[in-house]
This record gives C-alpha cells, sequence and structure tokens, in this order.
C-alpha cells in the first residue's frame, strides 16, 4: 500500500454540530486524533461534540468525538499552545496512524499540508518554515509558514491539519493560530505540553533526559545567560569549548540548564526561573546535546547518526562531560575533533563540555580547528571561502533548474547565487582597491548571508537526489516487469499495454508526479504478474 494511501487513512475533517467545516484533524489510532484547540472553540468549546468526517475512508461513517480530559492546550494569545486531542465515541479500525515524528527543523525547510478550503472537497498546499526572525510571540513555540508560489493559502479549513516534512513525510507539526496568521506547532513542542503524545511518536528527543535531572543546589545564573546568549547568536561555525568543573558545580549546572531552556520538548516543563535571568534562548536553538557520561564513541557517535538523519550540516550540538565518557580519547579523536575542523565547511555550531581546561581533549579540539577556518584578520583567506560557497550555491541552483523541472509539486529554493556574487565582487573591489576598513566593516554581514543560503541549498540538493533517486528505482522495477513480459510471450498485450502507458508516461515521457508513478508501476506489475498465472 503507498504512503500516500495511508496519508489518506488517518487524515479527518471536522465538523460542529451544525454540520459547518471547523478544520482538520490527524488519527492517532482507532480512537483518538489530533488537532487544534481553535478548532474545538469554533466548535462550540472543549465540552462540546464534534463531528468526524473519515474523508480518505470512502467505507467509513461520520463518527463522534470529545476533548480527552487533561488533553487540552488552548492558546494563550502569545504563541503557545493551541492543541487538543479528541476520543472517538467509537473505534475505527480501518485507520493509519499518522506519523509523528521528533527531527529538527529549520528555516526554509519544504513542508505540506492537507486541508478544506472552503468550497473545496480538501487540497495540498506547500509552505516553507520560517527562521528565527519570525517567532511566534513572545513564547515562541510556533514556526512561521510561509507558502510557497502558487500554492494554496493556508486559511481557513486548514487549522489543526497536520505539518509534513517534504523530504521525509514524517509529520513535524500541526497548523495552529486562529488569528495570529499562519502558524505551526511543532511535534516536539506538543510533546512538551501533552507527554500523552509520545506513544504515538517515533524519533529520538532533542536534549537527552540527563540534562533536565538535578545535579546540585547552586546554578551559575551568570553562565546560563552566556549559553542562552551563544544560542540566541553564535553563528555557523562556532566552536565554543566551555570548562564546565566537576559534575554538579555552578557552571556545569548552568550549562545544562541552558541547554534545556533551549529545547522545545524539556523547556515546557521548568518552572521557576531565576529572578536574574534575561533574555531566554530561542525555542529550538538546540538539535542535539548528548550527555557522554559512560557513553562510547560509538555510542555518541550513533546517538548523533539516530537523531539528525539527514546529517549534521546547519545543525547546533552540544556533547557534555567530554571526559567522564568511557572513550574520551577516541571520542575526541575520532568524532568531536574531526567535527570541530569541519564545522566552518558544515555550517554547524559546536558546543563542547569538558570538566577541566587541561584535559588532553580539549587541545586536540583547538588544534583540529585551527586552520579550518581563515582567522578574522585574513581578509583575503574568508573572500576566498566566500567565493567557494558562493558558487557551490550557484551550481546548486543551476541543478535545481535542470532537475527540478522533470518533477511535479516540487517548491524551488529562492535563486540567490547572483545576488551573492554581486555583493561578493564589490567586497574583492574594494580588497583590490586597498579599501580594507570597507571590507571589514561589511564581510561579516555577507558571510551571515551565504552560510544559510547554502545549507539550504544542501538540503534541496538532497531532496532533488532523492527525487532522482526514487524516479531511477521506479523505471527499474518498470523496465523488468516490461522484461517479463517478453520473457513470457506477453509483448503487445493489449491489456498489459494499457496498464504500462500511464507509468511510461509518468517516469519517461513527462514531469513525473512520484506517487501516481509508484502507484502506476505497482498497477502494471500485478497486471503482468496475474497474466503470468494465467498462462500458467
Amino acid at each position: 500500500m503507498g504512503f500516500e494511501r495511508e496519508r489518506r487513512r488517518w487524515r479527518v475533517r471536522l465538523h460542529d454540530e451544525l454540520g459547518r467545516v471547523c478544520g482538520a484533524g490527524t488519527v492517532l489510532d482507532e480512537y483518538h486524533v489530533l488537532t487544534s484547540a481553535h478548532v474545538v472553540e469554533t466548535a462550540g468549546g472543549p465540552r462540546s461534540a464534534l463531528s468526524v468526517d473519515f474523508v480518505g475512508l470512502a467505507e467509513a461513517m461520520p463518527g463522534t468525538a470529545t476533548v480527552v480530559e487533561g488533553c487540552w492546550v488552548p492558546s494563550d494569545g502569545g504563541g503557545r499552545g493551541d492543541l487538543a486531542v479528541l476520543r472517538l465515541d467509537r473505534p475505527e479500525s480501518r485507520v493509519f496512524r499518522a506519523p509523528l515524528h521528533r527531527m529538527p527543523i529549520g528555516e526554509h525547510q519544504l513542508v505540506r499540508a492537507f486541508g478544506f478550503p472552503p468550497g473545496s472537497v480538501g487540497r495540498w498546499t506547500h509552505a516553507r518554515l520560517g527562521g528565527p526572525e519570525h517567532p511566534g510571540g513572545p513564547g515562541g513555540e510556533w514556526v512561521r509558514l510561509f507558502r510557497t508560489a502558487e500554492a494554496e493559502p493556508l486559511g481557513p479549513g486548514f487549522g489543526g491539519t497536520a505539518v509534513l516534512d517534504e523530504a521525509t513525510g514524517h509529520l513535524v507539526g500541526v497548523v495552529v493560530g486562529k488569528d495570529t496568521g499562519t502558524w505551526m506547532i511543532p511535534v516536539e513542542t506538543m510533546l512538551g505540553h501533552l507527554p500523552q503524545l509520545s506513544i504515538w511518536t517515533s524519533g529520538s528527543p532533542a536534549v537527552d533526559a540527563s540534562f533536565s535531572r538535578p545535579v546540585g543546589e547552586a546554578v551559575d545564573v551568570s553562565f546560563v545567560q552566556r549559553v542562552a546568549d551563544w544560542f540566541a547568536k553564535a553563528e555557523p561555525g562556532t566552536v565554543w569549548v566551555v570548562d564546565t568543573g566537576e559534575a554538579g558545580s555552578p557552571v556545569a549546572a548552568a550549562l545544562r540548564f541552558g541547554i534545556v531552556l533551549a529545547d522545545r520538548e524539556r523547556s515546557l516543563g521548568v518552572s521557576g526561573l531565576p529572578p536574574a535571568l534575561g533574555q531566554m534562548p530561542p525555542a529550538g536553538s538546540v538539535d542535539l546535546a548528548v550527555d557522554a557520561t559512560g557513553r562510547t564513541a560509538d555510542a555518541v557517535r550513533h546517538r548523533i547518526a539516530d537523531r539528525l538523519t539527514t546529517g549534521v550540516a546547519g545543525r547546533t550540538l552540544v556533547i557534555d562531560a567530554i571526559d567522564d565518557s568511557a572513550e574520551p580519547d577516541r571520542l575526541v579523536g575520532e568524532v568531536l575533533a574531526p567535527l570541530a575542523g569541519r564545522a566552518a565547511e558544515l555550517g554547524i555550531r559546536l558546543l563542547l563540555g569538558f570538566r577541566e581546561e587541561s584535559s588532553p581533549g580539549v587541545a586536540a579540539v583547538q588544534a583540529g580547528t585551527l586552520g579550518a577556518r581563515p582567522a578574522r584578520d585574513d581578509l583575503a583567506g574568508r573572500l576566498d571561502v566566500l567565493t567557494q560557497s558562493v558558487e557551490e550555491l550557484a551550481e546548486i541552483e543551476a541543478y535545481q533548474l535542470r532537475v527540478a523541472t522533470r518533477f511535479t509539486g516540487v517548491a524551488m529554493l529562492p535563486a540567490r547565487a547572483q545576488r551573492l556574487r554581486g555583493a561578493l565582487k564589490q567586497l574583492r573591489s574594494a580588497e583590490v582597491d586597498g579599501d580594507a576598513e570597507w571590507v571589514e566593516k561589511h564581510i561579516d554581514g555577507h558571510e551571515h548571508a551565504v552560510a544559510p543560503a547554502v545549507e539550504d541549498g544542501r538540503r534541496q540538493r538532497a531532496v532533488l537526489d532523492g527525487l532522482v533517486a526514487r524516479r531511477e528505482e521506479l523505471r527499474a522495477r518498470l523496465a523488468a516487469d516490461n522484461e517479463l513480459t517478453r520473457e513470457h510471450g506477453l509483448d503487445g498485450d493489449p491489456e498489459l499495454e494499457q496498464a504500462y502507458t500511464p507509468a511510461k508516461r509518468l517516469l519517461i515521457d513527462g514531469p513525473c508526479e512520484l506517487t501516481a508513478a509508484a502507484t502506476a508501476v505497482d498497477t502494471y506489475a500485478a497486471a503482468v504478474r496475474a497474466r503470468i498465472e494465467d498462462r500458467g
């Protein structure tokens, strides 16, 4: 059964008692539906019953659902909450469970959502996620959704619907915010509000559970603020080595407290913030925090790979208690020093916690970063790095133009290489003219613009590579089944030709819609095998 068919089986449309569409929901299991609290409020409030229309199950009768006790999180009006879990009055066993998944999310990440705009039986739309400059109110829990060009507006009828990562198909959030614009609440934030959702969620947490455990009475509040500021302001390529002292020391406790505050899921369980604490770290500003205590180098490596399945590029990683790991020398030599050495290339931010400044691993990490990126006063070296990065982006954009048109529904990454080349040309001209002061004044801003653009490009290329690989897989299956027809003397069979033509058209002749192509290939394969069996 194809994934698209599974998706249809967990989409629902929600109505009030008068039959008016209030929004959408997502089936968690045969009894439970996830939606936004504002959808329930539109239907009359948390004590009201909603009608549930299983739009992907033609054989299913509409059901009735009410809010589960303890699963009501209304919006506070400031970018927080807006969740509800409903329980059906009778189970619907033919549904599929939606793939709620913890995963890092980032600016420009392509997502899709299926809603029920007025006058429509249901429609997909595409969007890209906003970045830190588009916070979701004071709480910072929500992420802005910017619809792509020519996509359906995310308006009435989309509230409460699932938001899917385009590259993986994972459910990464829910559309929220009745009156504040178009927003998504990420899965990890949902888990912070409703830990009950964990039984329906896959994917490893961003922050190890041990970071939330009390390890000492004293907390260095000023260091908590330093950690929060680093998460908020550190640039891609930054490596910060922290001497925490022993476990439970004020600095060690402060580091862990700051990390928890940066995590979408665990920060919601924090109470009693120190009065002296100023700016909080942005929600989700840590992608992975690993407690290395007692862990082998392989265990840490596997933890990184398990959480960051699409790669470390552009991510923020924290590895703490490195001296207390089972293999500190191997952990530093094989995992952390190489990461630190490539921090600028990968656009990652890396925070490494050691117990002592004199730890051998500190020197190894510092040695690994020497020469990895030009010094701040090496303007020529920094310009060379910028040139390489902009050319890489230009190659990716050219690749996108060649490949994206071969598929339907691919959201295009905005073209930025030409503009960045123009700015780089100005910097180069100033360098040639000997105006180092002007270059120093403007190069930081250019680096800040280039690094995320390149990371966006790399992610887009990975998406396109995945589409190409999937199409080649389907082409190979189609060719193999077509060869079977010749081997069994069925070449030219009218019934098989009729099944073959749609698959060929989608995979070879024109722009490819992969879901439809996969269905067509499955249909052709089934027809071939049925004809072979008929002939004995």
